[in-house]
């Protein structure tokens, strides 16, 4: 009897064993892929991991990423084998910075006989990735001899990428100096612009500061302005600090029934300083706002200094968007068309576009435009911005 037990029990384990090799036979599996011999994945591009595979006997999901960080990423792909069991494979990429810095300047600089110039002022040598870009020129001149010289821009990134931009440095006589003549200056009327520019898809309005001194609200509005974008404050060289006549300026135009809205310039390169520059607005907005709250950065002369990267800089005014909008407010971008179309990364956001032009040539979307600095409203004795708001 316990013989046939042990008999018994031996068939049994060796058919338990078989029928083991038989599944795991029958489910058995095993991946042959073909990687691409390149793992780089450029900084701050949509870039699908699934590509990287040449080819595979396993179906692999798709995999979007983009990265913001340089340096190795591992990652872990999905994909079905044979038997349409789901499996991982691990992968590691290289986040590398391979394109150029680029160079804002103009073509020609001019200089005076024996007159060191500095032929950097004004140059924007930025990059996307890199808070460090190192700018300078190349070629040779003569300070002390008349004469048109060809000369080099350059710029190089951290990670090595570097772009010339040839301009000409003219060395000139340095004019006598003549007595000079006073010239009255030029104003276009508001009424004028508004003419022009109202219609049932717009307003017409003025933005102020300080320097418009007293400020007859009452008369700006019975002039034809519909809204006042008033300057709360500013960022400046470290310090927050408000525009002497915000307080009195929101509460005139208040009581004067003109629609609402600020702005803040800012010199921000720090998260920390975009923050306490929000949380600064928000504590002294006292009276309710119809209009959205604009950034305001234009120190584009000192823009090397600061040693920000575009992708920081952008991210920065987002910021400034996004933590006005979690406050209840709207918010908008404010910035020339040259520097919309070079330095900001612009999305799908609000922009309020300066072109002291017959019209706009930004070709991005817009919903404001300043366009002019000189004009002449009843209310305001000198110069003011007009502004045209786009309803749709």
């Amino acid at each position: 009897m316990k013989k046939r037990i042990i008999i018994i029990s031996i068939v049994l384990v060796l058919l338990g064993v078989g029928l083991g090799i038989y599944i795991y036979e029958k489910n058995k599996f095993v991946l042959e892929i073909e990687i691409s011999d390149n793992l780089n994945i450029e900084f701050g591009q949509e870039f699908n991991l699934k590509d990287l595979i040449i080819s595979s006997n396993g179906i692999f999901e798709d995999k979007i990423v983009k990265y913001y960080e340089l340096g190795e990423k591992e990652e872990v792909l999905t994909y079905k084998d044979t038997h349409d069991k789901t499996r991982t494979y691990d992968i590691k990429v290289n986040v590398v910075d391979e394109t150029n810095p680029f160079i804002l300047s103009g073509s020609s600089v001019t200089g005076y006989v024996g007159e060191e110039t500095n032929l950097l002022s004004g140059v924007i040598c930025a990059d996307y990735v890199s808070n460090n870009v190192k700018c300078y020129v190349e070629g040779e001149y003569d300070i002390n001899q008349i004469g048109s010289y060809p000369l080099q821009y350059i710029a190089e990134d951290e990670s090595g990428n570097s772009i010339s931009k040839g301009f000409t440095f003219n060395v000139v006589q340095k004019p006598k100096t003549t007595k000079s003549t006073y010239t009255a200056p030029t104003y276009t009327p508001f009424s004028e612009i508004y003419n022009t520019h109202k219609n049932d898809n717009t307003m017409v309005g003025i933005d102020i500061s300080k320097w418009q001194e007293d400020v007859d609200f009452n008369k700006v509005k019975n002039a034809g302005a519909e809204f006042v974008i008033i300057r709360l404050g500013v960022f400046n060289d470290g310090e927050l600090g408000m525009d002497v006549r915000y307080e009195e300026y929101i509460q005139k135009a208040y009581e004067a029934g003109l629609k609402i809205g600020l702005y803040f310039y800012s010199e921000a390169s720090t998260e920390q300083e975009v923050l306490d520059s929000v949380n600064y607005i928000v504590e002294n907005i006292h009276y309710p706002l119809d209009l959205p709250i604009a950034y305001d950065w234009e120190d584009w002369s000192n823009y090397n200094s600061y040693h920000i990267s575009l992708y920081e800089f952008n991210r920065l005014g987002y910021l400034f968007m996004d933590k006005i909008r979690e406050n209840g407010y709207d918010s908008i971008i404010y910035g020339s068309t040259n520097y919309f179309r070079n330095m900001w990364d612009m999305k799908d956001i609000p922009v309020w576009v300066a072109q002291y032009y017959k019209e706009v040539t930004y070709e991005g979307k817009y919903s404001m435009w300043q366009l002019t600095s000189s004009a002449k409203i009843d209310g305001i004795k000198g110069a003011v911005d007009v502004d045209i708001l786009y309803l749709d």
